[in-house]
């Protein structure tokens, strides 16, 4: 399986509201639903987004796409793999559903970046 497949496959996953841990007993953080309409913890969506961490940069530009997610969980697990990755922050609200600033543009610039200086 391929780097793009298993990104990919993280995200259709979790936007059919499938968790690939059982849910731990202790939900920390802010609430948010899934596009199936399932209910998950800050905490949750972190687990998840480690799936996508230990692929290291070459999951960069295929998590790039997320950004743009109509699903603010999916957003979300998106912006904190690519900040734990890159380590670079960029000011990006993950809740606003319309970006009219374009925060999400200026993200996505960033993390392109940080990766063709690594190739």
């Amino acid at each position: 399986m391929t780097v793009q497949d298993t990104v990919n496959d993280v995200f259709h996953r979790l936007a059919a509201g499938d968790l690939a841990e059982p849910v731990s007993p202790i939900r920390e953080g802010w609430e948010t639903d899934l596009p199936s309409g399932r209910t998950v913890a800050r905490s949750t969506l972190q687990e998840e987004a480690g799936l996508l961490v230990v692929l290291g940069s070459a999951a960069v530009p295929y998590l790039l796409s997320w950004i743009m997610n109509d699903n603010a969980a999916l957003r979300y697990v998106a912006i904190y793999a690519l900040e734990r990755i890159t380590g670079e922050k960029p000011y990006l609200p993950y809740f606003a559903q319309a970006d009219p600033e374009g925060h999400r543009t200026r993200a996505i610039e960033v993390w392109r970046a940080w990766y063709e200086a690594g190739k």
